[in-house]
C-alpha cells in the first residue's frame, strides 16, 4: 500500500439502506455499485450476506466490474 494512495469506502448500500423511507431493490443495489465502481471507490460495502433475503441475493448475483475491489459483509 503506498503511503500517497488514499483508498474510498462507501456505506451507501448499507448505512444508506438504514434510511427512513429507503427501500433498495435488488436491481438499485447492483446499479448503485455500478455507479460508485465508475467514480473508483475502492471498496463498497454491500450489507450483510444472510441477514436478509436481499442482502444474500445481492452478494450471490451481482454483476460488479472489475474496479470495485472488495465488497465487505
Amino acid at each position: 500500500m503506498c503511503a500517497d494512495r488514499v483508498y474510498l469506502f462507501d456505506t451507501t448500500l448499507r448505512d444508506g439502506a438504514q434510511t427512513t423511507g429507503v427501500d433498495f431493490s435488488l436491481a438499485d443495489k447492483i446499479q448503485i455499485a455500478s455507479l460508485l465502481d465508475a467514480l473508483g471507490i475502492d471498496y463498497v460495502e454491500g450489507g450483510y450476506p444472510g441477514a436478509n433475503p436481499l442482502d444474500t441475493e445481492f452478494f450471490t448475483k451481482n454483476a460488479r466490474s472489475k474496479r470495485v475491489s472488495q465488497l465487505l459483509a
